[in-house]
């Protein structure tokens, strides 16, 4: 067997689609050609990479369903009974090409159908969830000092908690927690009475991390923006302090949550 042979072979041993007088043959010449083993060796690496990348991609269910019903996209099996002996497919043999293809057409791929990170704002809702469905411990606390002093050493004194006195609508902190998103730590404080509960979220970071939809209400007093957003049955008011960003959460009405977070409740 000689080289080319040899690489028209490389493939189907990978995937173990040889016969047996095949596969003895190409496992006999990569035992004497250094070449084609190097090209075995990267052809199998590269199809291992590829596997491990597809196994983390998701696709849109919108994306499946136009690629399952769109026939056109797909040979006729009676015109192609074996694709990878047609003439279109013979490059694919070559490990350099496979690679080229995966660089220019597979990473593209995976850029445009794996999910992208969501607006932290959004990523506080999904905790929010999960603290109401019992999903997240809190770390219980009859002291806002004693949590904020926990919290604050969590992130290693870059940033504090953002707290409110609710005292006077009987409602006090509870508990707390410390989660991270996307490499950001976020200080999560829950205060509940008064068969109300309101969960504020700190974090540094802008005013870019409000949704995009939010709706913007300038607090001429202090000087500074509210967003207002929705999510779920949950209303959520984003307002920033120097790098500091705090979002008040609850399913109160939005008006009533708004005057808690420009100032109307008394600030800590």
């Amino acid at each position: 067997m000689n080289c080319d042979e040899a690489r028209e072979l490389v493939t189907g041993l990978i995937d173990n689609e040889l016969s047996g007088p095949e596969r003895s043959s190409i496992q006999a010449h990569l035992k004497e050609c250094s070449r084609c083993l190097r090209d075995y060796e990267l052809e199998r690496a590269l199809k291992r990479e590829i596997h491990k990348v597809g196994a983390r991609m998701t696709a849109p269910a919108e994306l499946k369903r136009k690629i399952l019903t769109n026939h056109g996209l797909l040979p006729n099996d009676s015109e192609s009974p074996n694709p990878s002996s047609t003439p279109i497919f013979r490059p694919f043999r070559r490990p350099a090409f496979a690679f080229a293809l995966l660089v220019i057409v597979l990473l593209p791929i995976i850029y445009f159908v794996q999910p992208h990170g969501q607006p932290i704002s959004l990523a506080a809702l999904e905790i929010q969830e999960k603290i109401a469905a019992g999903e997240l411990s809190l770390r219980k606390t009859t002291s806002q000092n004693e949590l904020r002093d926990w919290q604050t050493g969590a992130v290693d004194g870059k940033f504090a908690p953002m707290e409110y006195d609710l005292s006077s609508m009987q409602v006090q902190p509870v508990g707390g927690v410390v989660q991270e998103i996307n490499g950001r730590k976020i200080l999560v404080t829950v205060y509940t009475g008064n068969k109300m509960s309101v969960t504020c979220f700190t974090f540094l970071g802008t005013e870019q991390d409000a949704p995009r939809d939010a709706t913007v209400f300038y607090d001429q007093g202090r000087k500074m923006n509210f967003y207002t957003f929705s999510r779920n049955g949950y209303n959520a008011i984003l307002h920033r302090e120097g790098k500091v960003i705090c979002i008040l959460m609850s399913d109160m009405p939005a008006e009533k949550l708004l005057a808690l977070a420009t100032g109307k409740a008394d600030k800590v």
